[in-house]
């Protein structure tokens, strides 16, 4: 707007801009799918479920944030981060440690993993600033990137340093925008040592030991079976990708069509299908599955069924045809710098972000808050190794998957979901599969790029 044009026409030109700020991050679905959430376990179902697995998502926008914030001090960075709880309290006592040298005080909010976005979207349409910095998941790095809301990195790390995953999660364009923290998301092997008291070490011995053990109302193994989360781990122990190193789909190959057979195998020691992740998470929590494939969120939620279940936690198993072991997608926690930022409080905030990458507070960040450390160092501390959950992934983090900030993930995941369950019905040969995987994806990809 010209210094000439009238207030009016310059409040309806910065209203206008807000509206389309908020269009946008209205727009920016989601790329990389939320983990399921457990459910409190049900009364056994009488017959078959009807309904076809599907991840639970949201009815309705989630609503912003209600609690009164605390006002920041002038001249201290504000930081929004999704944690809440104990994790909150750690991230707060840790964030107060490493700022003290830096000679800048940072005001931690914390955000539900929800309520980040709506905040966002609501002090966007309010006119109200910003955060400096952002600590959320590689979804929030991928709407705020493409909303021109953040600064790329710029923190000097060396990405060689960190699990590969987390650098794939927070690159868009060959640029990183976000300071890796720690890694989340990972699928674990939960055995009930009521039932198996080891671990299978292979897919042919979870096979075996999970179709002895079926018979009655008991099974032997659950999962969510038509999730593409499960199958990528899958097909990442065939030596395959789901997308390729270029960015490109990549379905239509033997790897595919051998981890497509292999999850046929898997699902004959699983309840009469269609059955949903909800019901094979029940099953498990009552005592009548021996073993899960589970992510690291669901954890929490089978601590109350020690009536029922004794719980253990192994990695995925290793593919004998190829001597890798599974390992699912990683997303990954970043510091993300704000766009506003600039001069000192810039370095000030970037060099705070390199504080939390070292040794000592990445071994803070796995013992004090559970999360997986983003450094490949950190991985062999004994704040790790002494976590059954966080020592599972561990195993697994070198070889997992990222997942990508960019629409060809959520084509490529949409579309290996789409095929999943007619090929465990029966209905669909795997080579079929795979082409229709293929096909769908790459015209899904080539539909947004119009």
């Amino acid at each position: 707007m010209e210094k000439g044009q009238p207030g009016p026409m310059r409040a309806i030109s910065r209203c206008l801009a807000q509206l389309a700020l908020i269009g946008l991050l209205l727009a920016a679905c989601e790329l990389s799918p939320a983990p399921p959430v457990p459910v409190p376990a049900q009364p056994a179902p009488t017959s078959a479920p009807t309904s076809r697995p599907v991840t639970p998502r949201p009815t309705a926008a989630p609503a912003a944030t209600t609690i009164l914030e605390p006002v920041a001090p002038a001249g201290a960075l504000v930081l929004w981060a999704v944690a809440a709880g104990a994790q909150l309290d750690a991230l707060k006592r840790l964030t107060a440690e490493l700022s003290q040298p830096i000679g800048i005080e940072i005001v931690v909010i914390g955000k539900s993993a929800n309520g980040l976005q709506a905040d966002i979207r609501a002090n966007a349409l309010a006119g109200l600033p910003l955060p400096d910095m952002i600590l959320g998941t590689q979804d929030d790095l991928g709407i705020l990137q493409r909303g021109d809301l953040l600064l790329p990195a710029g923190d000097g790390l060396d990405p060689a340093a960190f699990i590969p995953a987390l650098i794939t999660g927070s690159t868009i364009a060959g640029q990183r925008w976000g300071t890796p923290l720690a890694a989340q998301g990972a699928l674990l092997l939960l055995y009930n040592r009521r039932l198996a008291p080891t671990a299978p070490q292979t897919t042919d011995e979870l096979i075996t030991r999970a179709r002895q053990l079926t018979g009655g109302e008991r099974y032997g193994l659950v999962m969510a079976w038509a999730e593409p989360r499960w199958f990528v781990a899958w097909l990442n122990g065939f030596g395959g990708a789901a997308i390729s190193s270029d960015g490109s789909p990549s379905l239509d190959t033997p790897q595919v069509v051998g981890a497509l057979n292999l999850l046929k195998e898997l699902r004959a020691s699983g309840p009469p299908a269609p059955s949903t992740y909800e019901e094979g998470v029940a099953l498990f929590q009552q005592g009548r599955a021996a073993f899960a494939v589970d992510g690291d969120w669901s954890l929490a939620g089978y601590a109350d069924y020690t009536d029922t279940l004794d719980l253990a936690i192994a990695p995925l198993p290793i593919i004998p045809a190829t001597g890798h072991s599974a390992a699912s997608p990683l997303g990954g926690f970043y510091l993300m710098y704000g766009k506003s930022l600039a001069g000192a409080r810039l370095d000030q905030a970037r060099a705070f972000g390199v504080a939390l990458t070292q040794p000592t507070a990445q071994a803070r960040i796995a013992r004090d808050l559970a999360w997986l450390p983003a450094l490949r160092a950190a991985l062999a501390d004994p704040a790790v190794t002494t976590t059954p959950a966080l020592a599972a992934a561990a195993q697994q983090a070198e070889d997992a998957p990222g997942l990508p900030p960019n629409q060809a993930l959520r084509c490529t995941w949409d579309a290996i979901k789409a095929e999943l369950p007619p090929l465990l019905l029966g209905e669909l040969a795997q080579e079929d599969a795979g082409h229709l995987m293929q096909a769908s994806a790459t015209n899904c990809i080539a539909g947004a790029q119009t």
